[in-house]
């Protein structure tokens, strides 16, 4: 099936490919937009990548500088021993460095990175949370799916077709489009030894079983968009989450979207962070 003209647009912007040097390990990044102009840093959530932001960051990029971040453990960004939400969210700030108010757009596991982000460092411009439970804990059975995910080989495909066919996102009940299958699936495997199995290091599930408490309220300006199915944001999830962002923070809903609002309704999705985007300048 052909891709649609607009996601097509955007893979072809162009882009700025590097890496920070972050505690001893190497720091993958993409980039669109000019350098200096104000900056947007866009962070993933749990065993995905810079590369899920391919289709959406070009398309924040006018007048802004928008870079799409690998947190260690993930994507093209180097392994750790062991990893943390305060080293990931380290991670994020040395991008941000010598930036004035940047903004930071944080899906699913990332929202717990941006919230260590905003508690260590003063004056961001702006979070967008996107279908995040960080103001909640994780509760017993989540432990320990995490825990069983931490302690298992990540699984070995003997082709590369093999391992991009079987992409599945964690926490998605639907199949995603086709153009996004064969894009995002593609950045998400790599060659090993024995054929080819996913980059993320399934270590990084062991940080989601620990605690996270939250400590205060965020400071900073912040919205929250919500999936309006398999969403990890539960009734009582938004309480507390109304309760720790300011008195007014947005609160959204896409109800065609699941959990990944980014695969399941891209231009739903880029309209909400550009009204935000904009409320914030």
């Amino acid at each position: 099936m052909t891709a649609p003209e607009w996601f097509q647009r955007a893979l072809d912007a162009p882009v700025e490919t590097g890496t920070l040097p972050v505690d001893g390990v190497d720091i993958a990044y993409r980039a669109w937009g000019r350098a200096g102009d104000p900056l947007v840093v866009l962070v993933h959530g749990a065993a995905a990548n810079a590369h899920w932001w391919d289709h959406i960051g070009p398309s924040l990029a006018q007048g802004r500088r928008v870079v799409a971040v690998s947190l260690s453990g993930h994507g093209d960004s180097g392994h750790r021993a062991r990893y943390s939400y305060a080293m990931w969210a380290r991670e994020v700030g040395a991008l941000l460095d010598g930036c004035d108010r940047p903004i930071v757009v944080a899906h699913s596991m990332g929202g717990r990175v941006a919230y260590h982000l905003e508690r260590t460092r003063p004056g961001l411009g702006g979070i967008a949370f996107l279908d995040t439970g960080f103001a909640g804990m994780p509760g017993a059975a989540a432990r320990a799916a995490f825990a069983d995910l931490a302690a298992r080989p990540g699984r070995v495909y003997r082709t590369r077709e093999e391992a991009v066919a079987a992409f599945r996102p964690f926490g998605t009940s639907t199949p995603i489009a086709d153009h996004l299958q064969r894009h995002i699936g593609g950045h998400s495997v790599q060659a090993v030894p024995e054929g080819w199995s996913w980059k993320f290091d399934p270590a990084i599930f062991a940080a989601l079983t620990m605690p996270h408490a939250v400590e205060g309220p965020v400071r900073a300006p912040a919205a929250l968009l919500r999936a309006g199915r398999d969403s990890v944001v539960t009734d009582e999830i938004l309480e507390a989450t109304r309760r720790v962002l300011p008195p007014d923070a947005p609160f959204a809903t896409i109800n065609g979207a699941g959990h990944h609002v980014m695969l399941d309704a891209p231009l739903d999705l880029v309209a909400w962070l550009r009204e935000q985007l904009e409320a914030w300048a």
